[in-house]
């Protein structure tokens, strides 16, 4: 059995009120969220049924998860940017937890369509926002993914 590096900081409280950017890749960086058209001015991103999914899902994370926001997000043809903010109060969600509940609701779902997709590649990425500067930063990349896709360190042409 391979022991995996976990991907989170070591020590750090994940149930902590902070705001987290998170992102979600699918398997093996398949376009399963849409694909991203241009018209000769921009860039569109067209969802799939998938990527419909992935949107309705983080729609609803709030109302499943108490003390967590969605600030901002945006579903591309292959992975999603989530600014999470959490105010747990209790601290009975973790980072964890919800990026967990997620990534299974729209497996639950898709998979009524698609039983034997892989979806997902295991675990996902985060970085703890510092300030309101980091804030704006992260906030604008999710604002300007669309128009940068094929600039994107996650793009594959497809």
């Amino acid at each position: 059995m391979v022991n995996r590096k976990s991907p989170r900081r070591f020590g750090f409280d994940y149930s902590s009120a902070r705001i987290y950017f998170v992102t979600i890749n699918c398997h093996e960086g398949h376009n399963l969220f849409g694909k991203i058209l241009n018209d000769g001015s921009s860039n569109q991103l067209i969802l799939s049924g998938i990527g419909i999914i992935a949107t309705e899902k983080i729609d609803e994370l709030s109302s499943h998860h108490s003390g967590v926001e969605v600030l901002d997000y945006v579903v591309m043809p292959n992975h999603v940017h989530l600014l999470i903010s959490l105010q747990n109060q209790e601290k009975s969600s973790t980072l964890s937890t919800i990026v967990g509940s997620y990534k299974s609701g729209v497996s639950r779902v898709a998979r009524k369509t698609f039983p034997d997709l892989d979806l997902w590649q295991k675990s996902f990425s985060d970085h703890v926002i510092r300030d309101d500067k980091d804030l704006l930063i992260h906030s604008e990349y999710i604002k300007a993914n669309v128009e940068r896709w094929r600039k994107d360190k996650y793009f594959i042409e497809g």
